[in-house]
């Protein structure tokens, strides 16, 4: 019960700058923020443009949310962070196509990415399209040709990131968000669950492969990321109605006539939701047996980090239930 109050208390607490990054954080950082080298064909200046438009998109800096939970999940097995490095950078290739199809006139048509111009405005429409295809193959051939995973291991991390990326996975959460199907919060929180819970899913997934964890413990860490990354979307979704586009990084007012959480249950409501989903979330941690301290810092440090940027530095009621 206790520890669970304290967790409550972490997310809630007045921000009054950004949070403090421990130094594991900032070395996995920095090895992230250094783009993979890509192998690149054709002739010189065709090839040279596809190139710049992918290391443009990676080299936009972002959270790295993913990637990070790769590297910590790892770390936390008792792996070297850095036998985990082709699985990280993958996911976050994977996490970067997303973005630049997401931006794309016939998507969000959206002109501003992590303080930047987003892809199609600065290289076009079709080497945008060409860029998020070169991203996902680069992502996969990345995996299946990794010497720091053992063969069943690249296997097991192809197919978990394909399958997050599909049908049943990213492509089905976009369409979903193109095209409702319904307007109830059971439909919005599975668009939810495929667009950005799935990939989420995916990292703490890639994150056991690479420590060589399977069975209940990889589900229960899966589990983690799925409720993770629907709150992150939540959250997300309440940067988009609240806060400037110099603030948030990215355009903003993107969801306008979508049905969201926030439509459904006032931006209040909304929250509570999100952060009942990191309680859960931070539960399946603590249930898996692996060592959760740096795991649950980051995820208690990106929730307030999210908050204040929502501008909501104040403390708030959680009437959630403690530990069992």
């Amino acid at each position: 019960m206790s520890g669970q109050v304290e967790d409550i208390k972490a997310m809630t607490k007045p921000l009054a700058a950004p949070c403090q990054q421990s130094d594991l954080i900032s070395e996995l950082l920095s090895a992230l923020n250094k783009l993979p080298e890509l192998p690149c064909a054709g002739d010189a200046s065709s090839a040279d443009l596809l190139c710049r438009s992918m290391q443009y998109s990676l080299g936009l800096r972002g959270k790295r949310t993913r990637g990070l939970l790769v590297l910590l999940i790892a770390q936390a097995w008792g792996k070297p962070w850095k036998s985990a490095m082709d699985c990280a950078n993958a996911i976050e290739m994977v996490h970067t196509a997303s973005l630049v199809i997401d931006d794309l006139p016939s998507m969000d048509d959206a002109a501003t990415r992590r303080g930047e111009p987003t892809n199609h405005v600065k290289f076009g429409e079709p080497v945008s399209i060409l860029t998020g295809i070169s991203l996902l193959s680069e992502a996969l051939r990345m995996l299946a040709t990794s010497e720091q995973l053992k063969p069943d291991q690249r296997n097991q991390a192809v197919a978990c990131l394909a399958s997050a990326i599909g049908p049943v996975g990213m492509a089905a959460g976009q369409m979903r968000d193109l095209a409702p199907s319904g307007t109830t919060l059971g439909d919005v929180e599975l668009t939810h669950a495929l667009k950005t819970g799935s990939l989420f899913a995916a990292a703490a997934e890639l994150g056991c492969i690479a420590a060589e964890v399977d069975g209940a413990r990889k589900w229960m860490l899966s589990d983690f990321g799925m409720l993770l990354g629907k709150a992150f979307q939540e959250l997300d979704d309440l940067i988009d109605v609240s806060t400037a586009v110099h603030i948030a990084g990215k355009d903003t007012e993107k969801d306008v006539g979508k049905p969201t959480v926030v439509g459904l249950m006032g931006y209040d409501g909304a929250e509570k939701r999100a952060l009942r989903q990191i309680e859960l979330a931070l539960e399946c941690l603590e249930a898996s047996g692996i060592n959760a301290g740096e795991l649950r810092r980051y995820t208690l440090d990106l929730t307030r980090t999210m908050r204040k940027i929502i501008g909501r530095s104040t403390s708030m009621t959680s009437g959630a239930a403690g530990c069992q």
